[in-house]
């Protein structure tokens, strides 16, 4: 399992590096939206795997609308955009007329993956844009998995005390606070060779946040799946599970990553 993990780290790691580098804006806004559509399918077989094949294909269809939407850059689009969307998701709930507490269940959480994997993911594409959104982007992935990697080794060598037991029986404190150690460790690595001009005390102040915000995002995964009685989100990437499983802790690190980069450079 280790060794999976790590061959497939080795093998994807350089790929998307040079992919962040050097695709085009157009190229990277169709990798972000194959990217969302993996986590869609992925999110509907674990939050509505009753749903039938057409009502699922059209609740991941109008969730992969909202970065199509944003990639407009017209702010008053995007947000007619999610207000469409929105009220198509509502007109399909009221398509039934039965089973009426089922289908504001089912209406609540094909929002709740709107926001959860189109809505976090399209944070890439604001960063995208940003003076060194590039650079932006690998950092937020280093400092992430750098702190993933760290959890992982730390929590199995000294783990003991649980940190959400009901939710992930195998993350630990200590585990966590490997987490925050790992993601301060790959913030000062990047910022030292690729971000000089980026205060040293700022990146530790948001590698800190990235280890704590990451881990929110791992366990609301872990949330998901034993909603839905499995241990990963699928198959697709050996040694890791699925697309889920290796991006939850980017979904919620990304916003915090693009948020305070893009204040910082508002001078707030």
């Amino acid at each position: 399992m280790h060794l999976k993990r790590w061959i497939s780290g080795l093998i994807l790691a350089p790929c998307l590096i040079l992919f962040i580098l050097f695709a085009p804006p157009l190229l990277f806004f169709m990798f972000i939206l194959g990217v969302t559509l993996l986590g869609l399918k992925e999110y509907y077989a674990l939050a509505l795997p009753e749903l039938l094949p057409h009502k699922k294909m059209l609740g991941i269809f109008l969730s992969l609308l909202l970065p199509i939407f944003l990639y407009g850059k017209d702010s008053a689009g995007f947000a007619a955009g999610v207000t469409l969307i929105l009220i198509l998701l509502f007109v399909l709930a009221l398509s039934e007329q039965r089973d009426f507490s089922r289908q504001v269940d089912r209406v609540s959480r094909h929002i709740l993956g709107l926001f959860y994997v189109p809505f976090l993911l399209a944070h890439f594409l604001l960063m995208h844009r940003m003076e060194e959104g590039r650079l932006w982007i690998l950092f937020t992935l280093v400092v992430t998995y750098c702190g993933d990697t760290a959890a992982f080794y730390v929590g199995r060598t000294w783990g003991r005390k649980k940190l959400a037991p009901a939710i992930s029986p195998g993350k630990t404190v200590e585990g966590g606070a490997g987490a925050i150690g790992g993601s301060v460790a790959g913030a000062l690595f990047f910022r030292f060779f690729f971000l000089p001009q980026f205060p040293a005390f700022q990146a530790l102040f948001l590698a800190v946040g990235v280890g704590i915000i990451g881990q929110l995002g791992d366990l609301f995964e872990s949330l998901l799946k034993r909603s839905a009685a499995v241990k990963d989100s699928g198959t697709l990437i050996p040694g890791h599970g699925g697309l889920l499983d290796r991006i939850d802790s980017v979904l919620f690190a990304v916003p915090w990553v693009y948020y305070y980069v893009w204040g910082m450079k508002l001078g707030i």
